[in-house]
């Protein structure tokens, strides 16, 4: 059962720019019953849950299949005869929305055929007649499996002109995101700039203990109270740190580093008559919330008024460092908040970043150092093993897990950035964490698709206590080698410009043993890395997919290349870096006119034969032939670019709405492509595309680009696959490869 708490209660003006803003909470029942429709049922009895959300975080933890939703509201009379439409987000999976009884709309296709539209934002036109003074919304949905719920996106009642709106149908560049996050490692929290309030505070940064534990939220909805829309939201000088100014008062949030606390601190700033009656009221569910205050003078009149949120479970008590902190705070010289500014600006300084970048690359490339400097597990993390993870995305982005192929992208731009400590951190997390699990796995065919030989980089990615894990269906799991070749280049790019050949000798027969000569294990008779799950986690049986066998060759030549400068034994795993290279050409260049995705595709027409993901060849040195290069880049141009003339590319040409939109981490990695074959003009459009985007959206790099209307979409803010990809290209293009 949700929970509220009122400090100090004061009518809510509405912040949102919608017509009709849903509440908070909603009524909600696992099962299914097509009498939930009706406006006049009684669902007195049903549990609650906050909206948007995922049921996984919102007390439903692992629950698949049907349930519903229900929710009251009230629409002013003036509204009634004009052109309304229902935004319902994004539904994982499948929907349909009730309203009054009557069914407006619905995405995807419920079982038997069991089609998900899981990243569709549901947008249905209100018949004429339908809505009333007060209302009833029913809607029925169906999770597959992962994540299921109402998720984030545009949510309530709109005119038709704040639907256009909502759904940014303009032209981009444009502003179409407005979630900010903040953490320190530890713990993170997610600010909805539209509805001024921060949706979720989490006690740890990843998605999930292990299998059978999602992370939930331990307190939700903080709103302050009584002081309307703040006048502008930003990043506190690209920091970790997000301000709402006000006319007379600014609001801080963050999670600290400069203490390393699981506390999230919401500050006012003000003078004191004017920020005494203002408070915050929050919900939570589950686990308990602790509140504790603090007040400090600032300067020239001016204080700050500290609230300080943090939890006690069954893991770990933080109770009495939240009452030490709020000790520490009352009597402290210094404000926390601008220690914490400072502390991630001194990061920025301390980064090696070019000169020449214009303003705008600037303030991009240091709000991208602050992403992924809050996506690492820090070291106090409860779980030993999980410290030092980098995750894929942050919250909200649905990918807060740790990968390995994220991770190398992750770890190249630390490593490029001078950041050394954080750097090896990662790499010591991968070179530690349990794996293993998969030498050998046999599936209903009765095949062997494990590794074949201990090794110690995961398969696909890593659980939030550090353990290694394969996401599954019913094809199985994903078996990918790719990782162990990323791997080898995050590690020799970080000794490359750190010196710190020290760490590779201390950990050279990992690397040799789990690590590199697995990946000779796995060239089978093709001369390619054997079938298996590839980049886009096809799961089993896999194919020999292009991506995986270019990154393998990389990873092989880079640290060969590594091995012979400490005159440790090399030759080995050059040999295979040729072969490997020579069947790439030979196997999967096709008709010599571009390279396909995988050994298996026999014709253009196929699903995957124009793969994205091919341009890794080309971006990571293993395809160094320029007229391939640029024949490979018009045969792609005419395939997978988006039309637009200033945009970037889709990842495959499908009818999925999730493989078809443009993919930010192709742009990028394209680019450095383009840089490599001398084509700067080229590399700068697609970077510059990249920067405006970000530019109006806080700084921050998505997933994805909608490939109708460029919004941001997919897992916002992106780390390797945005962030770490968009710097390692941009200082290609500064710097040279």
């Amino acid at each position: 059962m949700m929970k509220y708490i009122t400090f100090f209660f004061i009518a809510l003006s509405i912040l949102n720019a919608q017509s009709v803003e849903f509440p908070l909470i909603w009524k909600f029942t696992t099962g299914d019953n097509s009498e939930y429709k009706n406006p006049s049922f009684d669902d007195s009895q049903w549990s609650e849950i906050a909206v948007p959300g995922q049921w996984e975080t919102g007390g439903f933890a692992n629950y698949d299949g049907y349930a519903w939703y229900r929710v009251s509201f009230s629409v002013p009379r003036n509204l009634l005869k004009q052109e309304l439409y229902l935004l319902l987000a994004k539904v994982d999976d499948i929907d349909a929305a009730y309203l009054n009884g009557t069914l407006v709309g619905s995405t995807g296709k419920f079982p038997p055929v069991n089609e998900s539209a899981w990243n569709l934002q549901r947008a249905y036109k209100i018949p004429k007649g339908l809505l009333k003074e007060q209302n009833t919304l029913a809607v029925r949905v169906y999770d597959g499996g992962g994540p299921g719920g109402i998720l984030a996106g545009g949510l309530g009642i709109f005119t038709k002109k704040e639907y256009i709106a909502e759904l940014n149908l303009g032209p981009a560049p444009k502003r179409s995101y407005y979630k900010l996050t903040t953490s320190n490692g530890l713990i993170a929290a997610v600010y909805d700039a539209k509805k001024n309030i921060v949706e979720t505070v989490l006690p740890h940064i990843f998605q999930a203990y292990d299998s059978g534990k999602t992370v939930s939220a331990f307190v939700r909805s903080i709103r302050p109270a009584g002081i309307g829309k703040p006048l502008s939201v930003s990043y506190d000088g690209n920091t970790h740190v997000i301000k709402t100014a006000y006319k007379d008062l600014s609001i801080y949030y963050f999670a600290p580093f400069t203490t390393n606390e699981k506390i999230f601190y919401a500050v006012i700033r003000g003078k004191e008559e004017i920020i005494e009656p203002v408070t915050f009221e929050f919900s939570h569910s589950g686990t308990n919330p602790v509140v504790k205050f603090a007040l400090r003078p600032y300067a020239d009149g001016i204080v700050e008024r500290y609230f300080l949120f943090t939890f006690a479970d069954t893991l770990e008590n933080n109770i009495p460092a939240a009452e030490q902190a709020a000790g520490r705070i009352s009597t402290s010289p210094a404000s926390l908040v601008d220690d914490e500014v400072t502390f991630m600006k001194h990061i920025f300084v301390s980064c090696t970043i070019p000169s020449s970048l214009s303003k705008k690359e600037r303030d991009v490339v240091e709000q991208s150092i602050a992403v992924l400097k809050m996506s690492q597990v820090g070291e106090s993390e409860i779980f030993p093993d999980a410290r030092g993870q980098i995750l894929a995305s942050l919250p909200p982005g649905v990918w807060n897990i740790a990968w390995v192929r994220d991770g190398r992208y992750s770890i190249g731009a630390m490593a490029r950035l001078g950041m050394f400590t954080e750097a090896k951190r990662a790499l010591r997390f991968m070179l530690t964490a349990p794996s293993n699990h998969y030498k050998n796995f046999i599936f209903q065919e009765g095949k062997d698709h494990g590794i074949g030989v201990d090794y110690q980089i995961s398969v696909c990615r890593y659980f939030g206590n550090g353990g290694e894990e394969s996401d599954f269906n019913a094809q199985g799991p994903n078996i990918e080698i790719d990782g162990f070749g990323l791997c080898l280049s995050a590690l020799e790019e970080y000794v490359h410009f750190s010196n710190d050949t020290a760490f590779v000798r201390q950990w050279n027969d990992v690397i040799t043993s789990r690590i590199a000569d697995p990946i000779l294990h796995c060239i089978d008779s093709t001369g390619l890395i054997r079938a298996e799950s590839g980049p886009w986690e096809r799961h089993l049986p896999g194919k020999h997919y292009t991506y995986t066998s270019a990154s393998c060759a990389a990873g092989l030549f880079q640290f060969a290349q590594l091995q012979s400068a400490m005159d440790l034994p090399s030759q080995q795993y050059l040999e295979a870096t040729g072969r490997l290279k020579n069947s790439i050409v030979k196997r999967l260049v096709y008709k010599n006119e571009f390279v396909k995705g995988n050994d298996e595709g026999v014709s253009p027409s196929e699903h995957e034969f124009m793969d994205g993901q091919t341009f890794e060849g080309f971006a990571n040195g293993v395809l160094t032939d320029k007229r391939l290069f640029l024949s490979h880049m018009k045969a792609y141009d005419k395939e997978l670019r988006v039309a637009d003339p200033q945009r970037g590319y889709l990842r495959i040409n499908s009818p999925d709405w999730y493989e078809s939109q443009e993919w930010i981490f192709l742009d990028a990695r394209i680019a450095t492509a383009q840089i490599r074959f001398g084509n700067t003009k080229e590399a700068r459009r697609l970077l510059n595309w990249i920067t405006n985007q970000s530019a109006l959206n806080y700084n921050l790099i998505p997933e994805m680009y909608g490939k109708t209307n460029a919004a941001y979409e997919g897992a916002i803010p992106m780390v390797g696959f945005g962030a770490g990809a968009y710097l390692l290209a941009l200082f290609d293009l500064y710097r040279g490869i």
